[in-house]
């Protein structure tokens, strides 16, 4: 594989990872505002989404087992986790000799894993989103109590 079409399928995986962090912060602002909403006046609750935006992958990921019933996903969010801090720590370098650059052979060795990256950052995105279709109409729709 060339170093390029390397660089491309690192990109389209880490875009993948992006869009599972995104997903957990919107699921979990979505949880905040309807136990905000819920509670109305009666108790102060100064969560908001923001408190999630600089969070790490590993950081959401405990915050929605808090907010999640759904052992399963948790597992598999870890999973992911281990296999996103592999791609953003040490796929390129992997790859790349200090004396003798880009290492195609050590690139080619990587693609199975990469596509399989990718294909579950899209899988989890997924799945997050109908998690939080468990409780999206309540906010959505459900009157102020």
């Amino acid at each position: 594989m060339k170093q390029d079409e390397f660089f491309l399928k690192v990109s389209r995986a880490l875009s993948g990872c992006q869009m599972v962090e995104m997903e957990l912060k919107l699921y979990l602002a979505r949880a905040v505002a309807l136990i905000k909403k819920r509670l109305g006046d009666r108790m102060p609750f100064g969560m908001s989404g923001d408190d999630f935006q600089n969070h790490s992958l590993e950081r959401l990921i405990t915050q929605f087992k808090k907010f999640s019933d759904n052992p399963e996903l948790v597992k598999r969010l870890n999973k992911f986790k281990d296999e996103r801090n592999f791609l953003s720590h040490k796929a390129i370098a992997s790859c790349m000799d200090p004396h003798n650059g880009y290492q195609e052979w050590q690139a080619s060795s990587l693609d199975e894993r990469l596509l399989k990256i990718e294909k579950e950052a899209t899988d989890l995105f997924h799945e997050i989103y109908r998690e939080s279709a468990n409780f999206l109409a309540y906010l959505w729709f459900e009157d102020e109590v």
